[in-house]
């Protein structure tokens, strides 16, 4: 099984398959930023199997819990921009490793008087292909830099 804390490449060759594959599971983290942005829960969770374990900013619960929590709290900012970058995926049969990195800006009401925050991380996807398509089995979250007050 894939270790998510280190890919381990080559990368196979690029078919038709492994394209769509590849595709497929690095669309889920840019769904869940579009989710999170416009704070539409059942898109959030439309990535993961329902029983996923997440472990990020607010500790490691299953997605069915920590999505409403994670949402909650970017629920307080007037908006966020979650921007996906660099993608890696590793494909091997069902399974899938995708490391996502993302630039989160978290903004204030303009006369809010607070700092905004802008956040660097990188989301570790071990990612499972199931009937309804290809989910996100697990996360981990990896905050490599912040800027402005964290946490709200």
């Amino acid at each position: 099984m894939f270790d998510p804390h280190r890919p381990s490449g080559p990368i196979p060759a690029d078919t038709p398959e492994v394209l769509a594959d590849r595709a497929a599971v690095c669309r889920l983290a840019q769904v869940y930023a579009l989710g999170i942005d416009g704070r539409d829960e059942a898109m959030v969770r439309s990535v993961f199997v329902p029983d996923a374990p997440i472990r990020g900013m607010l500790g490691e619960e299953p997605a069915a819990t920590y999505v409403a929590k994670l949402l909650a709290g970017v629920g307080a900012y007037d908006a966020t921009m979650h921007n996906i970058t660099n993608q890696y995926a590793e494909l091997a049969g069902d399974d899938a490793l995708v490391w996502s990195y993302a630039v989160a800006l978290h903004l204030e009401a303009p006369a809010s008087g607070r700092a905004d925050m802008a956040m660097g991380v990188q989301y570790r996807d071990r990612c499972t292909r199931t009937a309804a398509g290809w989910l996100i089995a697990a996360r981990q979250t990896v905050k490599l830099w912040s800027r402005g007050p964290f946490p709200r």
